[in-house]
């Protein structure tokens, strides 16, 4: 049994292969519409004050501080938590290279007899690579 087909069904099967190639090409050729920023591990250390944040308890010290960077976050303890003034780190966390970001501190201030109270900042950060050692002073 012969099937008969119509002379536009031959011309239509005939080209379905080569559109498929055009459109599959196309899609394989096609950059990707935005890259992301490549990531790797940065360190920050520096000093921290409750003293402008919370001036009314004057004896409240910075007791953690932790770190956001978009692509990770991290946590440490001060240094030196009975004074009003502590240093901090090295705290590593994964971050944005080569491209600006934001970097979100959080510190926790704790004052005898009182709750723990944290404030933030946002301090931007630009053109970092993997393994450095970045100072912050937060006050």
């Amino acid at each position: 049994m012969s099937t008969r087909m119509s002379r536009r069904n031959r011309t239509l099967a005939a080209m379905a292969p080569i559109v498929t190639a055009v459109l599959a090409g196309g899609l394989l050729t096609a950059s990707p519409a935005s890259a992301a920023p490549p990531v790797g591990q940065v360190s920050f250390s520096g000093k921290v004050t409750c003293k402008s944040a919370f001036p009314a308890p004057n004896n409240s010290v910075p007791t953690r501080v932790s770190l956001d960077s978009g692509e990770d976050d991290a946590q440490g303890p001060t240094n030196n938590p009975a004074d009003r003034r502590a240093t901090f780190g090295p705290i590593s966390l994964d971050a944005p290279l080569d491209s600006s970001f934001s970097l979100t501190v959080d510190v926790t201030c704790k004052a005898p007899g009182k709750k723990p109270q944290t404030f933030s900042r946002t301090i931007s950060q630009d053109n970092l690579t993997e393994g450095d050692s970045v100072p912050l002073n937060i006050k």
